[in-house]
């Protein structure tokens, strides 16, 4: 199993402002790769002739979750993260994989839309000017499998 493992730095994150695949650049400095969690909602379905006198669920709508993409500061990122943060509308993510295993074309790809909203965290005087890009994600998370 441990030839499977995917080292993060082998990750490709890429953003775009369509979901044309030649417009697709990737995220210069980033240093985390960030796919959402998705989290199903489950509703209460109890009545008073549900059997046995336990709860019953169904499943409502599915939550996902924010994330921040931690980056190393350049004046080109935070200029393209603010630019689509005032367009006020959803960027393209796009995270391909490696190929790992059998697969002989490509790696996997996930691909979600998101918000962004560029900020700068505190840093020590030793330490390297970071930028984060938190990220509210809408809509669904699509996953392809590696050929």
């Amino acid at each position: 199993m441990a030839e499977n493992v995917i080292a993060g730095d082998l990750v490709d994150i890429e953003w775009s402002a369509d979901d044309t695949d030649e417009n697709y650049a990737v995220i210069k400095g980033c240093k985390t790769v960030g796919i959402p969690e998705e989290n199903p909602e489950y509703r209460d379905r109890t009545s008073l002739d549900s059997p046995g006198r336990t709860r019953e669920y169904g499943v409502g709508l599915t939550e996902v979750s924010e994330l921040t993409l931690s980056c190393f500061y350049s004046k080109e990122l935070y200029e393209q993260a603010l630019a689509f943060k005032t367009s006020g509308v959803p960027v393209f993510f796009r995270v391909k994989l490696p190929k790992i295993g059998d697969q002989a074309n490509s790696g996997d790809v996930f691909k979600y839309k998101a918000f962004v909203n560029p900020s700068m965290p505190s840093v020590d005087q030793d330490g390297d000017l970071m930028m984060d890009l938190k990220l509210r994600p809408t809509g669904l998370i699509t996953w392809t499998k590696g050929a």
